[in-house]
Formats: structure tokens, C-alpha cells, sequence
């Protein structure tokens, strides 16, 4: 998904809670089956979620953030720590799981962000910005562990950054102004530019917007 600034997201603007009291003006919305009104827990269990800047408690260690989140997600003994271990392993932060967050690089925090919302296997990802600031070795690990993860998951990706685009996304859509201008594969949309640019379809789609 790629939007245009300025950035809008009301789902994440407020605290969870209060967006679920909200009465929608018209429609309805689904996620895995669960009415997102009707069933906000079935929903939430459903989705993962890795912030902008991947905020954590910067005195804690990855393996204590990990088993925090776990034990607020409702796990438990051998399982907790299963899943721990599981989520370390794929996001590939062994080498600083007993260091302070807070003294940790930015493509480490954003790892240990990514493995917070892989705890609960969750069917649904939503990763906004999930390469902005890595080193090209960093963004290296962080695509090919959407990629691997992409068969099993639906991933949703918002950016800004047009190669990630290329890199991960089997479909993409430009949203400007709240509403959708471009949408198809990354080689459709780029068919739509006689050099094959995404950023000449982003800018022709979005000018006028």
C-alpha cells in the first residue's frame, strides 16, 4: 500500500477501545471472518501490528518485551516461552536478545517490534514503514522474512519507500486523499509510465488528487 502525505489513519490515531465504540456512517468490516464491531477480540487476535518506529520499553531486554507482550496475549509457561523463542528465531535477534532496547540499533528495534506482533501467529500483518532507516543488509533480512511469510499470511505494508514496493508486494494501492487513485501489481502500475517508473505513476496519480 503506498499513501500520500499528508498521512491520515484514524484505525491507529486513538486508543483501540475507543475506535471500536465508534459507530460506522455506512458499511461494514470484516477481518478473518469477525465483524470488526461485533467481534474486536476475535479481530485482534487476528492481526499483528509493527507501528512506525516500533516503540518498546527501552529499559526492558527483547526476551523481557517478548515475554511481556506474551503474557498479555494470554500465554503461559513452556507455550510463552515456545513462542518467545520461535519469534527471536525468525526475526533473527539472538545476538542482542539480552541487551537493553534502548542501547540497540534502529534495525534491531524494528526486528524486535516485528517479532512482538509475530507472537500469536496472527493470519493478518499490518507493517507500516517496516525498512525505513535500515541499512541494506537490515532491509535484506526484513524482506526476505515477509517474503517467506507471505504464503501463509496476509501482509499489508504501508509505505512511502517506492523500491519496497518491488521488493515484497504482489499488489499495490495508492490512496490519496482517502481514497484509492492506483491499484494492481507493482508491473501493472508501472506499465501505466513510459519509463516504467513507480514514482512517475505515484506523482500522475496523485497530483491531482
Amino acid at each position: 500500500m503506498i499513501r500520500r502525505p499528508p498521512r491520515s489513519t484514524p484505525l491507529y490515531s486513538s486508543a483501540a477501545s475507543d475506535v471500536y465504540k465508534r459507530q460506522p456512517s455506512d458499511g461494514s468490516a470484516e477481518v478473518c471472518g469477525f465483524d470488526v464491531l461485533k467481534d474486536p477480540l476475535d479481530v485482534k487476535r487476528s492481526v499483528g501490528y509493527l507501528p512506525e518506529g516500533a516503540p518498546a520499553y527501552p529499559d526492558m531486554t527483547p526476551l523481557g518485551f517478548l515475554r511481556f507482550i506474551s503474557g498479555i496475549r494470554g500465554f503461559n509457561g513452556s507455550e510463552r516461552e515456545e513462542r518467545v523463542q520461535n519469534a527471536v528465531r525468525m526475526t533473527r535477534i539472538e545476538e542482542v536478545a539480552q541487551q537493553p532496547i534502548e542501547t540497540l540499533s534502529k534495525g534491531y528495534k524494528r526486528r524486535v517490534g516485528l517479532a512482538q506482533a509475530l507472537l500469536h501467529d496472527p493470519k493478518v500483518l499490518i507493517l507500516d514503514e517496516p525498512t525505513d532507516g535500515l541499512d541494506p543488509n537490515q532491509k535484506q533480512v526484513v524482506r526476505d522474512l515477509i517474503k517467506e511469510m507471505a504464503s501463509t499470511k496476509c501482509i499489508i505494508i504501508s509505505t512511502h519507500i517506492l523500491e519496497e514496493v518491488d521488493a515484497v508486494c504482489s499488489r499495490a494501492m495508492i490512496i490519496a486523499s482517502g481514497k484509492v487513485v492506483a491499484d494492481g501489481s507493482p508491473s501493472e502500475l508501472k506499465s501505466q509510465s513510459g519509463s516504467g517508473d513507480l514514482e512517475e505513476v505515484f506523482r500522475k496519480v496523485t497530483l491531482n488528487a
